[in-house]
C-alpha cells in the first residue's frame, strides 16, 4: 500500500512539473530568443543586447511604450472612480437582488472575452453623439473595461475583511457626510485593496492587444500593436518588445505579492 501511494505521488508530481514546463516555457522562450545572437538549433549560441538596444533607439517603440503607460494609467483612474463605489453598492446591498449583483460582477470576466468587448464597443461608439471610434479615449475605456471586473473583485474583497457598516455608521454619528465618509473612512481602509486591483488593471491594459486593435486609429499605436508589427518585420525585436511586456506584468504581479504580505 505504501509503495502505491508512493508511486501515485510521484506520478502527481511529474504530471504538476510537466504541466508548470507547459505553461512557462512559452513565456521564457521570447526572453531567451531576445538576448540570443543566433538560435537555430535545440539551444540558442550567444548573448547579445542587440535587440533591447535597438528597440530603446528607435522612437516608435519609446512613443509606444508612453501611449501605453499613458493609457494603463487612465484605465485605471476610471477604475477607481467606478470601481470603488459599485464595489461599496455591491457589498451593502441587502437581498437577493445584492446577492446576485456580487455574483454577476465577480464572474464577468470569464463571461465577456476581449473580443465581445472590442466588438461592443465599435458599435456603441461609431455613431454620433458617441462617435469616439479611433480616438485615443475609446482604447482607454476599452482597457478600463477590460479591467473594471478584476479590479471589482479585488476592492470587493477588501470590503469583505472589514466592517463596513459599522466604520460607516460610526462615522455618521460622528457628523461625518457622505463624501467625508467615503474618503477618510472606506477609502484609507481599502487602500490596499484598491492598489493591488490597480496593479492587477494596469497589467491587463500593457499587454492588452484585441480590443486596441479592434477600436483603436492609426494614431493610438501601443506597446503590443507594435509588438505584432515587428513580427513581419523583425522577429528578434519582436522578442525583446515581448519579453519588455513580461517584465513589466512580473513587476506589477511582484507589487501586489508585496502589498498583500504587508
Amino acid at each position: 500500500m505504501g509503495k502505491e501511494v508512493a508511486a501515485v505521488r510521484a506520478l502527481g508530481w511529474l504530471a504538476f512539473v510537466l504541466f508548470l514546463l507547459y505553461l512557462i516555457l512559452p513565456m521564457l522562450a521570447p526572453v531567451v530568443y531576445s538576448f540570443s545572437q543566433v538560435w537555430l538549433g535545440v539551444l540558442p549560441e550567444g548573448f547579445t543586447l542587440a535587440w533591447y538596444r535597438r528597440i530603446l533607439t528607435d522612437a516608435r517603440y519609446l512613443e509606444g511604450a508612453l501611449l501605453s503607460l499613458r493609457i494603463a494609467a487612465l484605465a485605471v483612474a476610471l477604475n477607481i472612480l467606478v470601481g470603488v463605489p459599485t464595489a461599496y453598492v455591491a457589498h451593502t446591498w441587502p437581498g437577493r437582488e445584492g446577492e446576485s449583483l456580487r455574483r454577476f460582477l465577480q464572474v464577468l470576466p470569464l463571461l465577456v472575452p476581449p473580443l465581445v468587448v472590442g466588438l461592443g464597443f465599435l458599435l456603441a461608439f461609431n455613431r454620433p453623439p458617441l462617435a469616439l471610434s479611433g480616438t485615443f479615449w475609446i482604447v482607454v475605456f476599452g482597457h478600463a473595461a477590460l479591467g473594471f471586473p478584476f479590479f471589482f473583485r479585488t476592492v470587493y474583497a477588501g470590503l469583505s475583511g472589514i466592517e463596513v457598516r459599522l466604520l460607516m455608521e460610526a462615522a455618521q454619528a460622528s457628523g461625518a457626510g457622505l463624501f467625508a465618509r467615503m474618503r477618510y473612512v472606506l477609502l484609507p481602509n481599502l487602500l490596499p485593496a484598491v492598489l493591488s486591483g490597480s496593479l492587477v488593471a494596469f497589467a491587463i491594459s500593457m499587454g492588452e492587444f484585441e480590443v486596441t486593435s479592434m477600436v483603436a486609429g492609426f494614431g493610438t499605436v501601443t506597446l503590443p500593436l507594435l509588438l505584432f508589427q515587428s513580427l513581419r518585420e523583425d522577429f528578434r525585436a519582436a522578442s525583446a518588445v515581448a519579453s519588455l511586456l513580461l517584465y513589466t506584468t512580473l513587476l506589477a504581479l511582484a507589487g501586489l505579492a508585496l502589498l498583500r504580505k504587508r
